[in-house]
């Protein structure tokens, strides 16, 4: 964090031209802070941030590009493999327990909610460029009683699913009914069903659409 009196340089990145003019508005409301670079994807953000000092990452969660890759958990992942020491806060609208949990497990400092964005960046900033975690008030109870867990391989996960509960959410990620995992996997279709609402119960999902949201993420398809 830069002393007192001077200038917090920041980079901010989102692939919506709309929600980058906000921020930008938004930052320039106070004297001490400067953005000095943008980008619209993981692509742009990872040189930029190599060649650009800056103080802290302002950046949206889901930002696709041509490949499909480049963003979520695995681009704050490097992010903060590079820069271990920058401060990061993330704007999103993703709204489920297992990747709040992921992306604060990944080494995220801040947490603001597209929605409350208005509200609540600038008291983000202000807490993170301080040392403290900001969790916007919407995404507060998916972090109640939580603490991150560490797989074997050395990588985060907000919550350990069985091998079992894997491999369901993985073939139904794929576009297997819940019939066709049970005749592959050889287990009943009433087992299956509970595997999978099992592993959507622990990740705190609530809909088929945020399940394959999270085996993207997390690399499991």
């Amino acid at each position: 964090m830069p002393p007192n009196g001077e200038i917090t340089r920041i980079v901010i990145a989102d692939d919506h031209p709309v929600v980058m003019l906000g921020i930008r508005a938004l930052l320039k409301e106070h004297s001490g802070l400067k953005v000095v670079g943008e980008a619209s994807n993981g692509r742009e953000l990872l040189p930029l941030l190599a060649g650009e000092p800056c103080d802290l990452l302002i950046t949206d969660f889901s930002m696709p590009y041509e490949d499909g890759s480049g963003d979520g958990l695995p681009l704050l992942r490097r992010v903060r493999r590079d820069h271990p020491k920058l401060p990061v806060i993330v704007l999103t609208m993703v709204h489920n327990a297992a990747l709040t949990r992921g992306m604060l497990a990944a080494g995220v400092n801040g947490l603001v909610a597209k929605a409350a964005m208005t509200k609540e960046l600038q008291l983000a900033v202000g807490a993170v460029m301080n040392g403290r975690t900001y969790i916007c008030e919407a995404m507060r109870e998916h972090v109640i009683d939580w603490s991150p867990s560490i797989e074997p391989d050395g990588s985060t996960d907000p919550a350990v699913l069985s091998q079992r509960e894997a491999e369901v959410v993985r073939l139904y990620a794929q576009g297997l009914s819940v019939t066709q995992i049970a005749e592959q996997l050889h287990r009943s279709v009433k087992t299956v069903s509970q595997q999978k609402n099992d592993a959507m119960r622990k990740l705190g999902l609530t809909s088929n659409t945020q399940l394959f949201e999270y085996a993207r993420t997390y690399g499991l398809l």
